[in-house]
């Protein structure tokens, strides 16, 4: 049998502003492989905000 887990992968910055307390999940699929993105405030700027990238492992049972 087979899991699906995602595993945090790493945390990156991006051009654009979302409001403190909200945060978008979006699918991902790209160089680090499959899985998920979830943007967030970034306290620290007005300009950027962070992207924390989640990457899908399957695992055998």
């Amino acid at each position: 049998m087979k899991e699906v887990k995602y595993n945090y992968h790493h945390t990156a910055s991006d051009r654009g502003y979302i409001p403190a307390g909200k945060e978008i999940k979006e699918p991902y699929k790209g160089r680090y492989g499959r899985g998920y993105v979830i943007k967030r405030n970034n306290p620290r700027s007005n300009r950027f905000y962070l992207k924390d990238y989640y990457i899908r492992e399957v695992v055998e049972r």
